[in-house]
């Protein structure tokens, strides 16, 4: 089983948050269905929430991204 630090985790949270958010943004420009771009854009705003959250965390712990 592998360690993981507390710095190896964030970022890759953080890494995972960042990917989620381009792919959703680019599928919320790409698509001309006003569902699908309303679900892209709230899914991106979630990923948003969810890089300030760590981005708290990593401050909080003093990880640099």
């Amino acid at each position: 089983m592998a360690e993981w630090s507390m710095e190896d985790a964030l970022r890759m949270a953080l890494r995972f948050e960042e990917k989620d958010f381009v792919e959703y943004e680019k599928g919320a420009r790409e698509t001309s269905d006003p569902g699908v771009k309303s679900m892209f854009q709230y899914l991106a705003n979630e990923e948003r929430k969810h890089m300030k959250l760590i981005g708290e965390m990593m401050k909080r712990f003093d990880v640099q991204p």
